[in-house]
């Protein structure tokens, strides 16, 4: 395993500009940033953000690439296993209830990040509700869960 000078693995280097990546878009975007590497017992969530009054709990899976040609064939999102999305329900619960419960609409978000060795960030896609999401409205029975017609890709070059 590669250590960098810091004594950090790569890859968590890696993850770790992935994550700082992540949050400039989501800043840029206008959201409130709220919370980092959150921490529950049961689970962790990478980001945590609130867009307009909707809290957004973001995971970031971030690959390095060799050459542009790679970026066709790698997809960080697949890293993203069931099993780690029940730990990010099971932390985001526990963060809405060490905040008061908030009836507010909440969303998951997945943000690929890639990197071109050598030269830095290649490329973002933010899945809006990749993974769920929960709306509160006073004209619904107020869930609605599921991504379905909720993701949005917006690929960045660099």
């Amino acid at each position: 395993m590669f250590l960098s000078g810091k004594g950090k693995a790569a890859h968590l280097i890696v993850g770790q500009k992935g994550e700082e990546a992540a949050k400039r878009l989501f800043l840029n975007m206008g959201c409130t940033f709220l919370a980092k590497d959150v921490r529950m017992p049961g689970g962790e969530m990478d980001l945590v953000f609130r867009d307009g009054k909707t809290l957004v709990f973001i995971e970031v899976k971030s690959r390095r690439i060799k050459k542009k040609e790679d970026a066709a064939f790698v997809h960080p999102s697949d890293a993203l296993h069931p099993k780690q999305k029940r730990r990010i329900y099971r932390a985001s619960h526990q963060y809405m209830r060490e905040i008061g419960n908030p009836a507010l609409p909440y969303r998951y978000d997945l943000v690929e990040v890639l990197f071109l060795a050598g030269k830095g960030l290649y490329m973002m896609k933010h899945h809006k509700g990749a993974f769920g999401s929960r709306n509160f409205s006073p004209f619904s029975s107020g869930t609605s869960y599921g991504s379905s017609g909720m993701k949005e890709e917006f690929p960045l070059y660099f």
